[in-house]
């Protein structure tokens, strides 16, 4: 590594420290605008033994009992610090697999991506950092679960991925992906699965945690039929509806189950196409982007997870490609979902529903099926580096 390339790096961990630092001066200072009182609820209530599902599919605490089990030690706490705390691992994490996954890729480009990684996905974290959502570390484990995969580090990943499904349930689309590409996951994925499930009955009686396990699934069916039906949703169902089309429940349904199998598809694809780094860039986005367009529960600060997605292929197309308009592309779909709230209030601010950012996560699907399909590599038939 250069001496300016150190230099960059240095800034790049200044600027998630700054984050972490602003954050932490903000709910100091008695700011309101958080969700860990969710998170600490479910741990204080799971310590008491009562049910954690206190609003079933609307608010509140709607993860699963590892959630709970998990923010036991941010709980004990005092309030502030306990938010704070809370606020440095989740910033941390999400840094952490960021950097990690740009060191992956300099084994196959030669290039140190993380600094222009950091000037993507900073800004785009900066909701979720500040009201403190899981959404950060969520997308921490998972980008450290698919550099550990390229690595064959088969058990880690799985780590990874056991704490990203007790964090957020929606990492379960990863796990499944990669345990139907990856053989060696195959059967390690639903061992980590299964310990997961069992941790819950080492800190509670079995009937109260098979219980909130009942309430669990009853909180999720809600929380999906909410999700599909009302507009509070940054999904393109709901932003279809500002044309004035309406997806029954039932379509939207089908439609997730056809786009999985398609999702499926290209990363069982990309295993076979492309070397270990790159396959690892389009599981990783692959997945994301499913969840951006087909989760029914996708908020504006969701999309934060859309950020190391398009930052790893612009620093590519940048720094390794010199692919300059695709770069430019990329960068404009990042800058118009930091914008987007801004760019709907000024042009149809009576909408009641978000729209830009599932326009550009449906953009940025669509350039990952172009580049998927058009990849350079495979069409010219140059000699790939070898798998990580």
């Amino acid at each position: 590594m250069s001496f300016q390339e150190g230099r960059t790096a240095r800034i790049a961990w200044i600027g998630w420290a700054m984050l972490a630092a602003v954050t932490a001066v903000i709910i100091a200072s008695g700011s309101g605008r958080t969700v860990v009182p969710a998170y600490r609820e479910g741990a204080v209530y799971w310590m008491a033994g009562r049910t954690i599902f206190a609003h079933p599919g609307v608010g509140g605490f709607v993860y699963l009992p590892q959630a709970a089990v998990l923010f036991i030690p941010f709980s004990l706490l005092p309030v502030v610090v306990g938010e704070v705390v809370w606020r440095f691992v989740n910033i941390g994490v999400f840094a952490l697999g960021i950097f990690q996954f740009a060191r992956l890729a300099r084994s196959w480009s030669g290039k140190d991506l993380f600094p222009l990684m950091t000037l993507v996905s900073l800004p785009l974290a900066w909701d979720c950092a500040r009201n403190g959502q899981a959404t950060l570390i969520m997308t921490g484990l998972m980008l450290l679960a698919v550099v550990d995969i390229a690595r064959s580090r088969w058990w880690r990943a799985v780590l990874w991925l056991s704490l990203g499904v007790s964090v957020k349930p929606l990492v379960i689309v990863l796990a499944l992906l990669v345990m139907a590409i990856d053989r060696p996951l195959s059967w390690r994925v639903p061992v980590g699965m299964l310990v997961t499930a069992l941790v819950p009955f080492v800190t509670q009686h079995p009937a109260y945690v098979l219980d909130q396990y009942s309430a669990f699934w009853s909180s999720l069916t809600k929380a999906v039929h909410v999700g599909a039906v009302d507009k509070g949703w940054t999904t393109p169902f709901n932003a279809l509806q500002l044309l004035g089309i309406t997806v029954p429940e039932k379509i939207q349904t089908l439609l997730r189950i056809a786009a999985a199998f398609g999702t499926l598809a290209l990363c069982y694809l990309s295993r076979r196409r492309h070397d270990a780094v790159r396959s690892a860039a389009f599981v990783f986005s692959l997945a994301v982007v499913y969840l951006m367009l087909f989760s029914p529960r996708t908020e504006n600060n969701t999309y934060a997870m859309l950020g190391p997605a398009i930052a790893v292929f612009l620093a590519g197309a940048f720094l390794v490609e010199q692919r300059f308009r695709e770069g430019i592309l990329l960068g404009c779909i990042a800058l118009a979902i930091m914008g987007g709230r801004a760019v709907e209030r000024l042009l149809t601010p009576h909408a009641g529903t978000s729209w830009l950012s599932p326009l550009m996560a449906a953009c940025f699907a669509a350039y990952l099926l172009v580049t998927f399909f058009a990849d350079r590599r495979e069409q010219t038939g140059e000699d790939r580096p070898a798998a990580a």
